[in-house]
């Protein structure tokens, strides 16, 4: 198809700079050439990323990563606030060693569009980097992810393998398709001595086994929201115990037959005197767990479960338990 000019809808004009298109325009999403364009309409006034928002009918979020990702290049004066933030160091000079030292956020590093695309055009590594991390988002990188992602390879020489491991875990198990909350993450863990892929993926190994013990236990007890730290030492303390979840389910039961409310001290105690009577099953607890098996010297748990009968027996021994319900 070709096109033909029209002089008649040249009738008002605004100039564009050459570098628009000779540096930026590979680098430069959809959103962030609307506010270009938009701020070079409008130059002489005062524009706000509301504004910005509402005109082009874009995210106060895109707006306003747009307006910093001009803001880096020479098309526009620096704010006072952007002379405040840090200069990375040349490439050269801030690669890691093997010495532990603390990472810092790219947020609080001024890295601009030029960079950037100077650090792609240098490394074949971190082109790909860019390119997998676009298919993992299903979308372009925005300027500030662009920057996040060439702070962590570059400047704190964190490898592709973990940055797009921890991409991934954000993405598709905590929910949080961002490359800045990967950084926070990757960033943590780094500081934390977390260094290596495998020391990586066994914590992320860790992190989705408690998450799937602790969304059972929120599904058992039909928990709208997540638990509160009070109620996750609750959890972690049974999954370390290696309780069944089955007795947990029963312990739940048992809470809400005698007190009608979810209470995490409650079902512990229940789970405490279960567990110290060596009981592991429902069928155990339905077994031994009765007033009539205390006196009988035939029982293989008779001893046990005197104490464990007396508890099924006395309503009350439960409601002691229960001062302060923790729901």
């Amino acid at each position: 198809m070709e096109l033909t000019i029209c002089m008649n809808g040249f009738g008002q004009m605004f100039g564009v700079p050459n570098a628009v298109v000779d540096q930026y325009l590979k680098l430069a999403t959809p959103s962030q050439l609307k506010v270009l364009l938009y701020l070079l309409r409008n130059s002489g006034r005062q524009v706000d990323t509301a504004e910005l928002a509402q005109a082009l009918t874009i995210s106060g979020e895109l707006a306003e990563e747009a307006v910093l990702f001009w803001q880096q290049t020479e098309l526009f004066a620096p704010t006072q606030e952007s002379h405040t933030k840090e200069k990375a160091e040349p490439k050269s000079h801030a690669r890691r060693t093997n010495q532990i030292v603390p990472l810092s956020s790219a947020r609080n590093v001024e890295l601009s569009p030029v960079e950037i695309a100077t650090a792609l055009k240098d490394s074949d590594d971190l082109r790909t980097l860019f390119h997998i991390a676009e298919q993992q988002l299903g979308r372009p990188l925005r300027y500030v992810e662009q920057k996040s992602l060439v702070w962590m390879h570059d400047y704190n020489n964190i490898g592709n393998e973990i940055i797009l491991t921890v991409l991934t875990y954000c993405k598709d198990k905590l929910d949080k398709p961002s490359v800045s909350y990967a950084e926070t993450i990757a960033t943590a863990w780094w500081n934390d001595g977390i260094q290596t892929l495998p020391q990586v993926s066994e914590v992320i190994k860790e992190a989705e086994h408690r998450r799937t013990f602790t969304g059972h236990i929120q599904k058992t007890f039909e928990m709208r929201r997540m638990p509160t730290p009070k109620q996750q030492e609750f959890i972690d303390a049974w999954q370390e115990q290696n309780i069944p979840i089955e007795l947990i389910t029963y312990a739940y039961e048992k809470n809400i037959e005698n007190i009608e409310k979810l209470s995490f001290p409650y079902i512990n105690g229940v789970l405490t005197r279960w567990m110290e009577a060596g009981y592991r099953t429902r069928e155990d607890v339905d077994k031994y767990d009765r007033p009539a098996d205390a006196g009988d010297p035939k029982s293989p748990r008779s001893g046990k479960g005197k104490a464990a009968a007396s508890e099924s027996g006395n309503a009350q021994a439960y409601m002691s338990l229960v001062c302060n319900p923790d729901e």
